[in-house]
C-alpha cells in the first residue's frame, strides 16, 4: 500500500466522521438518547482526533517504514466508527412514539433494580430479536416490541450483559465472587471429568470434546447464563416464562450442541433447568412446577439429546452455577421483583403472564392492551420527574 492511498483513507475517513456529527440530533428528546448522541459525537471526535495523529505519522516517514503502524490504526478507527453509524446512530433517527415508550420502560427497569451504571438507550431496528450493544449502552429490539407484553422480561437479560460488563469496572466484590464461585464449580466438573475420561483412554475427538465444552462454559456461556439468572432475580417468573414462549417459538434444536462451531448459548434446555433451579432458590414454586410441566409437553415434540449432550450441561453443574450466581445480586444491593420494594414494572408483567394463563390466551389481547396502558402511565409518571425532554 502506497503512503498517498493511506492518506487519501484518512480523509475519507475524517470526512465520514463531520458527516455523521452533523446527522446527530442536538437534543434527541429523551435522557438515554441524550447520553448516546454525546457518546456518539465523543467517540466521533476521538476517533477523528487520533486519524489525524496517523496522519501526521505519515508525513515524517519519508521510507515508508511507518505504513505498517498507521493501517492497523486506521483499521481500529474505521471499526469504532463503523460502530457507531451502524449500532449508535439508528436509535438517534428512529425516534417513534414506540422507541420513547420503550426507552422510559428500559429506564423503570433500570431504577426498580438500582443498577449502577447509565440506563441504555432503546432502539426498534433489531432484525435478530433483543441484543446489546456495550460500546454505544444501546438495546436493540424488534419494531413492534412495544405492543406487546410478553416478551418485555427479556430487556432484563440485555441489562444483565451490561451489569456484567460494568461489574468490573465498579468491583462489585459480591458479583465478582458470585462469578468467582461459579467458574470454580465449572473448572472442578471438567478437571475431574478429564482426568477420568484420560484414565479410561477415551478417544482423542471425545477428549477435544469436552476440552471445547468446557472453554465454551468457562468464557460465553457463563456469561449468558448470569443474565438469564439476573432477568430472573429482577423480573420474577415472567422472565422464566418469557423464556418457555421465546423457545417454544424458535426454530432451532433445543438440545443444541455445535462442537464444530462458536456457539453462543447453552441449548434451550439448559438454559430451562437454570432456570427451574433459579426459581426454587427464590421460592417461586408454583410457577417453577408449572413452567415445568409445560416444557415437558413441549419436549416430548423435539427429539433426544446427542450422546454428548449430558457432559455439556449436567444438571449438577447447571444447580451449582444458579447458586453461586442468584444471591450475589441481593447481596450486591440490587433490588428484585421478590424484594417488595415497589417494583411496579416487574409485576405487572408478572400480572401479564397470570392473565395469559388464566385466560388460556384466548381473550389475552384485550387484558394486554389495558396493561400496556396501565405501563405506559407508570413509565411515563417516573420519567417525568426524572428525564430532561426537548420541547414539543
Amino acid at each position: 500500500m502506497s503512503s498517498t492511498y493511506l492518506r487519501f483513507i484518512i480523509r475519507e475517513q475524517i470526512d465520514k466522521i463531520r458527516v455523521l456529527k452533523d446527522e446527530i440530533p442536538c437534543r434527541p428528546g429523551h435522557a438515554a438518547l441524550d447520553r448516546l448522541a454525546d457518546t456518539c459525537k465523543g467517540r466521533l471526535e476521538e476517533q477523528s482526533l487520533l486519524l489525524g495523529q496517523a496522519g501526521a505519522l505519515l508525513d515524517g516517514d519519508s521510507n515508508g517504514t511507518r505504513i505498517g503502524m498507521v493501517l492497523r490504526a486506521v483499521k481500529r478507527c474505521a471499526r469504532v466508527v463503523g460502530d457507531i453509524e451502524g449500532y449508535g446512530m439508528p436509535p438517534l433517527h428512529c425516534r417513534s412514539a414506540q422507541a420513547i415508550f420503550l426507552n422510559d420502560v428500559v429506564y423503570a427497569m433500570h431504577n426498580e433494580v438500582g443498577l449502577p451504571f447509565p440506563c441504555p438507550a432503546v432502539s426498534c431496528t433489531s432484525n435478530e430479536y433483543y441484543f446489546t450493544h456495550p460500546a454505544t449502552n444501546t438495546v436493540y429490539v424488534p419494531l413492534s416490541e412495544a405492543a406487546f407484553l410478553l416478551h418485555m422480561p427479556d430487556f432484563y437479560h440485555e441489562l444483565g450483559h451490561l451489569l456484567l460488563a460494568h461489574s468490573y469496572e465498579t468491583e462489585w466484590i459480591p458479583i465478582l465472587a458470585g462469578m468467582a464461585d461459579a467458574v470454580e464449580a465449572i473448572d472442578d466438573y471438567y478437571l475431574q471429568h478429564t482426568l477420568r475420561m484420560k484414565s479410561e483412554s477415551a478417544p482423542t475427538p471425545v477428549q477435544d470434546g469436552v476440552k471445547w465444552m468446557w472453554s465454551r462454559w468457562k468464557h460465553v456461556w457463563i456469561q449468558e447464563a448470569f443474565c438469564d439468572l439476573f432477568a430472573l432475580f429482577a423480573a420474577g417468573p415472567a422472565y422464566a416464562y418469557s423464556n418457555l414462549h421465546l423457545v417454544s417459538k424458535m426454530d432451532l434444536n433445543i438440545y443444541e450442541l455445535s462442537l464444530l462451531a462458536e456457539q453462543d448459548h447453552p441449548s434451550g434446555e439448559a438454559r430451562m433447568r437454570l432456570l427451574d433451579a433459579g426459581m426454587h432458590l427464590l421460592e417461586h414454586e408454583r410457577e417453577a412446577g408449572h413452567v415445568r410441566e409445560e416444557w415437558n409437553a413441549l419436549a416430548h415434540f423435539c427429539g433426544d439429546p446427542p450422546p454428548e449432550y449430558a457432559h455439556a450441561f449436567p444438571s449438577g453443574l447447571i444447580r451449582e452455577v444458579a447458586a453461586s450466581i442468584l444471591p450475589s445480586f441481593g447481596k450486591a444491593g440490587l433490588r428484585g421483583y421478590a424484594s417488595g420494594d415497589g417494583a411496579a414494572v416487574a409485576a405487572l408483567l408478572n400480572d401479564a403472564w397470570r392473565g395469559f394463563w388464566r385466560d388460556g390466551g384466548g381473550g389475552f389481547r384485550d387484558l394486554e392492551n389495558t396493561l400496556i396502558s396501565k405501563l405506559a402511565e407508570a413509565v411515563h409518571s417516573g420519567a417525568a420527574a426524572c428525564q430532561k425532554r426537548a420541547p414539543g
